[in-house]
């Protein structure tokens, strides 16, 4: 049986090394990016089944969402998680409503929870 692939696009390299190692761990093949475009432009090579998206990006405030935005114009079928260290209900309202991320979590990421929202969205 295949392995379910788990994209990251995060600019924070802990983050990545993190929540990579702890996904690996729990039986996913994990593929990450540092930059919105490289993980963008990584969707079509990886064919990810779950996109975990960081919110903020040094480069522009909003460029998670238009990112989301970009991804779910082309490929509507990926869920994708969006997860941030913004605490917010606006940002958690936006979200879903505007570029219908299917959950927004809030960092650091409790990995029984991630787990369980990635494996709820690969049943779909």
């Amino acid at each position: 049986m295949a392995k379910a692939r788990v994209l990251i696009i995060d600019d924070d390299r802990d983050i990545i090394e993190t929540t990579g190692a702890l996904l690996e761990h729990e039986g996913f093949e994990v593929h990450y990016s540092e930059t919105v475009e490289d993980g963008i432009n990584m969707i079509g090579v990886t064919t990810p089944d779950v996109i975990l998206l960081d919110i903020m990006f040094p480069e522009k405030k909003t460029r998670g969402f238009e990112a989301a935005e970009e991804i779910k114009s082309s490929y509507p079928e990926i869920p994708i998680l969006a997860f941030t260290a913004i605490n917010r209900e606006y940002a958690f309202d936006f979200a879903r409503e505007d570029i219908k991320a299917e959950e927004f979590i809030n960092k650091p990421v409790d990995t029984d929870h991630l787990v369980g929202l990635i494996n709820k969205h690969l049943k779909k």
